[in-house]
């Protein structure tokens, strides 16, 4: 039918105002989640100063501290909302991956409802209270795609026309901009995490919302660098074998951790008692308290650790590596509710920092940015996300080759240890397979 015809005409402007209705919907998630996405942030901060506070004078308290409130934030998502568990970006990466009818409809809206989004909430900040090793940003991935999907949903019950993918993939990234304040890491992310070749489907949206909830942080809590600015010297050729080294290095210790945090999972899943769940997840929860005791720093997102080596010329240290790499397995394998994205930062400038004291790098900061950068892909498998991310938070663009050797080369290394990532890995259990014929007879 031509448009130039009556019918034509008649149906342009009906397509038209079905745009203006999702972009509305879309702009009113936005600001939603830039609002919701700096109040989760500020109440994360202030949960891990009171943690500290608590046992500074007796820091032995931890070791009654932390099995309780990981059990507590354990037991918050197991009784009220299971699909909350863990970072929450499998689940996005599931809900999105699933074809919007049938069972696989019922799933998503379990994965990606507000109630799971609430509960997440709560029991990230139940474990962190406790010590945990968790960071809050893939928490409010799920958090933001939930929002999205919400209005995507209502949207689809008044025009089936409606894509709630589009919704999910948008939310996903309008929650890493908020969360890190990189609107351009957000938009990689949902290219090359939940986009592949589909990007023209859902472009206009995906601007859009990370635009608009980026603009609401930033009115909220003005512009800031995630990382500050941290002094970065000129890197010249000559510097480029430690980025490699330092890309090879953390790149393997991210997939390792990667693939052996999955299988430590794994096995988790297969138990089904819940007073046995309880007991593993109090057991997880003292042995971060008797990390805590052995060094403080295990503790928390980790933020502060990257800070005192950008800032503070904090030395190496490879103790400090494992035990932020225990603390995180241990945080993540209670059950509770939290993320491994920014405690994987952490560990990644624990490992730059350290190579570059042994190695006597003239140049330590981009060592430890490289380090985070080369871990983090080991972990995400996701390269270009990853040196996007560490640039945003940092302002250090005169150091974007270095950058994007070291995550090359930590995606090339991270393939012979984990051919997929963590969240990849997970998101397997959420999706719903539909069943054909021949297997229902």
């Amino acid at each position: 039918m031509k448009l130039g015809s009556p019918i034509g005409f008649l149906r342009s402007s009906k397509l038209q105002d079905f745009y203006k209705v999702q972009n509305i919907a879309l702009w009113t998630a936005a600001i939603t989640v830039g609002f919701i996405a700096v109040a989760y942030a500020k109440l994360f901060k202030l949960t891990e100063g009171l943690f500290l506070k608590l046992v500074d004078s007796n820091p032995y308290l931890v070791l009654i501290l932390a099995p309780i409130c990981f059990i507590a934030a354990w037991y918050v998502v197991y009784r009220f909302a299971p699909k909350a568990a863990g970072s929450g970006i499998p689940q996005i990466i599931a809900a999105h991956e699933m074809p919007y009818d049938g069972e696989a409809k019922a799933e998503t809206d379990k994965l990606l409802s507000l109630k799971s989004a609430g509960f997440k909430i709560v029991s990230s900040l139940l474990c962190v209270f406790g010590g945990g090793a968790i960071g809050r940003e893939g928490p409010t991935l799920q958090i933001s795609a939930s929002i999205f999907h919400f209005f995507g949903r209502f949207l689809k019950g008044v025009d089936p026309r409606t894509q709630v993918q589009t919704f999910i993939v948008a939310g996903s990234a309008a929650g890493l901009a908020s969360a890190f304040n990189t609107p351009l890491g957000g938009i990689v992310y949902a290219i090359e995490e939940l986009g592949g070749g589909q990007l023209q489907k859902f472009r206009t949206a995906l601007l859009t919302s990370v635009i608009i909830s980026g603009l609401m942080a930033q009115w909220m809590i003005g512009s800031y660098l995630f990382l500050g600015f941290p002094a970065v010297a000129p890197a010249g050729f000559e510097f480029l074998p430690l980025a490699v080294l330092t890309g090879l290095v953390s790149g393997l210790l991210g997939a390792s951790f990667n693939r052996g945090l999955y299988r430590l999972s794994q096995e988790r899943w297969k138990i089904k008692s819940a007073p046995t769940l309880a007991l593993i997840t109090g057991l997880c929860g003292l042995a971060v308290g008797g990390l805590f005791l052995f060094d403080h720093r295990v503790s928390g997102s980790g933020l502060d650790v990257i800070t005192d080596f950008l800032f503070k010329s904090a030395p190496g240290d490879w103790m400090l590596v494992i035990v932020r790499i225990l603390g995180t397995g241990l945080s993540y394998l209670s059950g509770a509710a939290g993320g491994i994205f920014s405690p994987s930062l952490a560990i990644g400038a624990t490992i730059g920092a350290q190579l570059s004291s042994w190695l006597s790098s003239a140049n330590p900061n981009l060592m430890v940015l490289l380090g985070m950068i080369g871990f983090l892909t080991g972990v995400t498998r996701t390269p270009f996300t990853s040196f996007i991310l560490v640039i945003e938070m940092s302002d250090r663009h005169s150091a974007i080759l270095p950058m994007m050797i070291a995550a090359l080369v930590a995606q090339l290394a991270g393939a012979w240890i984990a051919p997929h990532s963590f969240y990849e890995s997970v998101k397997e259990r959420f999706i719903v397979h539909p069943t054909t014929s021949e297997e229902s007879r």
